[in-house]
């Protein structure tokens, strides 16, 4: 806790702003996902679901935003996976709060030869403990049927979509929208968003179900 505040007022001595500050993994996806901020800052040891499984579904949900892994395990399998995952650097909390800055402007003005060696490629599905690849299962498991409209609607929150955008694309109201999405969190025995999604990621929805229109 105390090094996270003197991280956040370091930060904000620079002159970021600080959107959120949490403490565990869930709690980090919703975040983004709500704010979509520029930069997030993930350790890796959270409770309730570690860095990397967070950063893989963020990656995925909020693909805007940078990720810089900062953690006190420093394991360089760590590292090659956070790399693998789309993070943009990886430091131990021991470093230097001046060199965490000039880190976060490299990786914001796109100047990241300085950051420790990571080879970013496309994010891969979220690598959560039962995950199956959207290959491997397209279908969605017996008893849960989504009509048409749920479905694409599923697919496009896969995708990383707000609510006004799904609106705007499926040319729905918001009421509309607020019924099907009732209907699927339901049909799915999930409670929100974050949880529809990595249902959908899992299922192969939003990876084999492009929207175009």
């Amino acid at each position: 806790m105390l090094l996270r505040q003197v991280i956040e007022l370091t930060l904000e001595q620079a002159g970021m702003e600080i959107i959120q500050s949490v403490s565990t993994g869930r709690q980090a996806v919703d975040a983004t996902i709500e704010h979509k901020p520029d930069l997030l800052l993930l350790d890796i040891a959270m409770p309730d679901m570690d860095g990397l499984a967070a950063l893989s579904i963020v990656k995925y949900l909020a693909p805007v935003t940078k990720v810089i892994i900062l953690s006190g395990l420093t394991d360089p399998l760590y590292l090659a996976r956070a790399g693998e995952l789309g993070a943009k650097g990886f430091f131990s909390k021991g470093v230097r709060p001046g060199e965490l800055v000039e880190a976060i402007h490299a990786v914001m003005s796109g100047e990241e030869s300085q950051m420790p060696t990571l080879k970013p490629k496309e994010p891969s599905p979220p690598s959560l403990p039962g995950f199956a690849s959207p290959k491997e299962q397209l279908q969605p498991p017996q008893g849960i049927d989504l009509t048409e409209q749920e479905s694409l609607i599923l697919s496009l929150m896969a995708m990383g979509l707000d609510n006004e955008s799904i609106m705007d694309k499926l040319h729905i109201s918001k009421n509309t929208l607020k019924t099907h999405t009732r209907n699927i969190f339901s049909k799915l025995g999930v409670s929100d968003r974050t949880q529809a999604a990595i249902w959908a990621l899992q299922h192969g929805y939003g990876v084999h179900t492009p929207y175009t229109k």
